[in-house]
């Protein structure tokens, strides 16, 4: 394959290569996840609100309670600006049907890879993310494999989804996406009438501390059996829920009146909220970070709070979404090679490790050292403060770093 590029890209690529950036298979990959731009993303979404709030006359929606025109906001911004486009279908997952068929929910990021309106498989196979946006509220309480109070099992209907796309408009370079949504919080966790200014700052931690334990938990939990029943497809998790509800629970977004980011207890989210989706978003579809120079357009009504510490919130949401990779010194060490579990822990904390010779800190999401350990794959964290911590590793082989939360 030959890559041509103008001169104009030539230097930004020289300049950007000099600054420690890779040239990989076409794509420029920055270090640390700084913003490089330059890629392509050919979307179709099965989704719901937890990705757009709709607008309609009954509820608050408006161009930037929407994930995929944030998306559009932040490509466009990147140093090379990505080539993105995002045909999608909203419902639930049993109203998502095949062929595609491009219903317009972005006012600032369209297809013209397959049909508008008519289901059809043309021009599908252009279609390398395939995204699915669970329910909030009804699918965690089942096993993927077992029916939903919605009569079908999240495994099968994705499987089934997964298998017309790859029968029917194959692309070996797709990825099959599922989008972690936040949880509901009018499901056990207090609050009246819809308003989320009842909700109480421990009914708040709550619903936080769920979302990132057994809720996340389902959500990896479908993810693994895709991956299982499908080893030979490209299928991943994007930590959306995690990345934001950590950002509330450990940045100063978590000062923003819970009025300012939802509408309701459902919850739909405003502006504010859709945006750090969004950058969470960004981040694992591109493998980078928004752009430090994105410049905010006061008609999106974003709070200050983000705005004016916009940068640290990148830094961070890149921090809870890429600090777990694992970088190895031998080439052939990987991931299933390590691991910590419980997650969420009470009392003990174990590490899987095929190393006899290694060092754990455990760190708090401030940087400060609240543990070290030599050579014992058992930690006894029950004296930790309740929260998200970041457990970092050091073998011979394998250097990696792990969150996980106390409760």
């Amino acid at each position: 394959m030959h890559l041509v590029f103008t001169n104009k890209i030539k230097v930004m690529i020289t300049k950007k290569l000099m600054m420690g950036l890779l040239l990989v298979a076409g794509n420029l990959i920055g270090q640390n996840g700084t913003p490089v731009g330059g890629k392509t993303a050919h979307m179709y979404y099965y989704k719901n609100s937890l990705y757009n709030h709709l607008q309609t006359g009954s509820n608050q929606g408006n161009a930037s309670t929407n994930v995929g025109n944030w998306i559009a906001r932040f490509s466009a911004a990147a140093p090379i600006p990505n080539t993105v486009s995002l045909g999608s279908m909203f419902g639930f997952f049993t109203q998502w049907v095949t062929p595609a068929q491009a219903n317009q929910f972005h006012s600032e990021l369209t297809t013209t890879l397959i049909a508008k309106w008519t289901p059809s498989w043309n021009g599908a196979q252009n279609i390398n993310h395939v995204g699915f946006v669970p329910d909030n509220f009804d699918g965690y309480n089942f096993d993927p494999s077992v029916n939903t109070n919605m009569g079908m099992a999240y495994e099968t209907r994705l499987l089934n989804m997964i298998d017309a796309w790859e029968a029917n408009a194959p692309n070996s370079s797709r990825k099959y996406v599922v989008y972690a949504g936040w949880p509901q919080m009018n499901n056990g966790f207090g609050g009246s009438g819809g308003n989320p200014a009842t909700i109480t700052p421990a009914q708040l931690a709550n619903w936080r501390n769920f979302g990132l334990g057994s809720y996340q938990t389902w959500m990896e939990l479908l993810v693994a059996k895709l991956k299982t029943a499908r080893p030979n497809l490209d299928i991943r998790l994007h930590n959306i829920s995690k990345a934001v509800l950590m950002t509330h629970a450990n940045t100063n977004v978590g000062n923003i009146p819970l009025t300012t980011l939802f509408e309701d207890l459902a919850p739909h989210g405003r502006s504010t909220w859709y945006c750090l989706a969004a950058i969470a978003e960004y981040i694992e579809l591109f493998n980078e970070k928004p752009s430090a120079t994105f410049t905010f357009n006061p008609t999106w009504n974003v709070d200050p709070v983000v705005t004016n510490n916009y940068q640290q919130i990148v830094d961070y949401m890149w921090t809870v979404l890429k600090g777990n990779t694992v970088t190895s010194i031998n080439k052939n060490t990987d991931d299933s090679q390590f691991s910590v579990f419980p997650n969420p822990a009470q009392n003990q904390l174990y590490v899987l490790t095929n190393e006899s010779d290694f060092e754990i800190e455990i760190t708090n999401l401030l940087g400060q050292s609240v543990l070290k350990i030599k050579n014992n794959a058992q930690l006894d964290v029950s004296q930790l403060t309740k929260g998200s911590y970041l457990l970092n590793y050091k073998g011979k082989k394998t250097m990696t770093k792990k969150i996980f939360i106390t409760e």
